[in-house]
C-alpha cells in the first residue's frame, strides 16, 4: 500500500520537492495566463481609445 502512496498525487505530501515543484509550476502557468488576458485587455482598451480619438476629431 506505501507504494501506491509514493506515486498517487493526492497521497503525497505537499511539502514533498515534487509538491513544491508542481505548486510552483502551477503558480507561474497563472501568472502568465492572468499577465497575457491583462495586456490583450490593455491592447484592446488603447485601441478603442485611439479609435476614438482618430473618429472624434
Amino acid at each position: 500500500m506505501t507504494e501506491n502512496s509514493d506515486k498517487d498525487p493526492i497521497q503525497r505530501p505537499s511539502s514533498s520537492p515534487e509538491g513544491k515543484r508542481t505548486r510552483l509550476n502551477a503558480g507561474r502557468i497563472a501568472l502568465m495566463l492572468v499577465g497575457t488576458v491583462a495586456v490583450v485587455a490593455f491592447i484592446l482598451y488603447a485601441t478603442i481609445v485611439f479609435y476614438g480619438l482618430v473618429k472624434g476629431s
